[in-house]
């Protein structure tokens, strides 16, 4: 049953459907499907939850599973169930700890994965934490980017500051084919932990972190594959495969690590 009670609160606990409209709260419980665009204070979907129009609003919540059929404004997006998208994300802050799927452009002010999030388009946010895994087909744009688990992206990763911690692992190996920027540093989980060792030595399955072009200011990385790296100052670490490393001021680079080619640029 719906309940729309005269301060304009919409309420899905059975099964049932809501009508475009303004609204303070809306919120499902129940199998609910919302059959317009929606302005409101606030989304809470704990059950199933099917949006057929455009949503704007201050905050989202979902624990349950919802499905958007259009694009999704919101200063605040919590995702602790299943969340997809289909069209475009704009806002502020975006907290994925279950899993957020989207089809098109995210371009909010945060992003912060210990989940599970992956888009067709692109990402452009000041700042861009994971520690789960991230999927971004055409690519991010940010201030900072830090990431300790699994990223894969099709596009360029541009960013001032990009701290990548890679897993390493062969069943889930990192590739970014381009990453620009100011400072851009590159490592391997700590193997400090007596399982990853162990896992490590029985499989054999540690990997690189791969990519095509990694072009910064001060770089520094380990157990990297890349066929250019490009910088002023270059640190090229254990295990890493480059074809081509140019450098403006001073490069470095560890015995265990293979490199075809090592070339100074004039200024």
């Amino acid at each position: 049953m719906v309940n729309v009670q005269p301060r304009q609160d919409a309420y899905v606990s059975g099964s049932g459907t809501i009508s475009a409209g303004k609204y303070d709260d809306v919120r499902v419980s129940g199998s609910g499907r919302i059959l317009g665009d929606i302005q409101c204070v606030k989304v809470k979907v704990s059950g199933s939850a099917k949006f057929n129009g455009k949503i704007e609003s201050e905050f989202l919540n979902c624990s349950g599973s919802a499905k958007c059929l259009s694009d999704v404004e919101v200063q605040k997006l919590n995702v602790s169930g299943s969340l997809s998208i289909d069209g475009k994300v704009t806002g502020g802050d975006v907290h994925v700890s279950g899993s957020f799927k989207t089809k098109n452009d995210l371009n909010v002010d945060s992003v912060n994965v210990s989940g599970s999030m992956r888009t067709i388009g692109m990402v452009k946010a000041e700042v861009i934490s994971v520690k789960g895994s991230l999927s971004a087909e055409k690519g991010a744009e940010c201030e900072a980017f830090t990431a300790k688990g699994h990223i894969s992206m099709n596009g360029l990763l541009n960013a001032e500051n990009v701290k990548i911690t890679h897993s390493g692992f062969s069943y889930g190996y990192s590739y970014v084919p381009e990453i620009g920027g100011e400072t851009i540093e590159i490592s391997r989980f700590d193997d400090s932990n007596i399982f990853t060792r162990v896992f490590t030595r029985v499989f054999n399955a540690r990997t690189n972190f791969r990519s095509d072009v990694i072009e910064g200011s001060a770089i520094k990385i380990d157990y990297t594959t890349s066929s250019v790296v490009r910088g002023d100052a270059v640190t090229i670490g254990p295990k890493c495969k480059i074809d081509l490393v140019e450098y403006t001021e001073d490069v470095q680079i560890h015995p265990s690590a293979k490199v075809k080619e090592v070339k100074k640029i004039e200024q």
